[in-house]
């Protein structure tokens, strides 16, 4: 994926029109002199606990605790990581992007991170599925259920849950077109001492993303 300027994400955030931004997702209405409130998108309630600061850019929830600027915001509503908001955003307010110039060593490094982390954030956001979709993590919700946990707050922080097969995960990112090393370099696999197989690191558990 391409590396754009500082300068490019500046002129980004400065074309964004943070209440045309805001408004497509949910009604705003005028709090103040910077101050604009509505229902938060990433939570349902009946009264509005969520403002944006059209000037700062910035907006936050005083009932989930969702805040951030134009770019965090377009992550959380579109699912997408930093670079897509960016691009999305460009694209929207007509913004053109510069590429900054790397290195081979550079480029291969920088690459070679992203990959890992879109393992990780691939590992996430499938943990967060299975543990309202499996059945067999029918114990894990009942357990976070009785401990105090609604699936609002479990949701909102990506609170998930492994399988219990010793290769489920594996055998997906293996599809997917993740290879060994990149697996042991994440840290979501390990091997097996006296087959040396690999199988998958969390197994039949609650998963907890920082």
């Amino acid at each position: 994926m391409p590396r754009y300027t500082d300068d490019s994400k500046e002129r980004v955030r400065d074309a964004v029109d943070m209440i045309d931004l805001v408004s497509a997702r949910t009604e705003l209405r005028r709090a103040g002199a910077n101050s604009y409130q509505g229902l938060c998108p990433f939570h349902d309630e009946r009264t509005p606990s969520f403002g944006i600061d059209p000037v700062k850019k910035v907006y936050h929830c005083f009932g989930c605790g969702s805040g951030g600027d134009v770019f965090r915001f377009v992550q959380e509503t579109e699912g997408v990581d930093f670079q897509g908001a960016l691009e999305l955003l460009a694209d929207r307010y007509a913004v053109e992007l510069e590429v900054e110039d790397e290195d081979p060593r550079t480029a291969a490094r920088r690459r070679r991170r992203e990959r890992l982390y879109a393992l990780l954030e691939r590992y996430a956001a499938y943990y967060a599925r299975y543990l309202w979709e499996a059945a067999e993590a029918a114990d894990a919700r009942a357990y976070v259920a009785a401990r105090g946990l609604d699936e609002a707050t479990l949701r909102r922080f990506r609170v998930g849950y492994a399988a219990s097969a010793w290769d489920h995960m594996y055998t997906r990112s293996r599809s997917a077109g993740f290879s060994d090393e990149e697996l042991l370099a994440a840290g979501v696999v390990q091997r097996s001492r006296e087959r040396g197989t690999l199988y998958d690191r969390f197994r039949g558990r609650l998963t907890f993303p920082l």
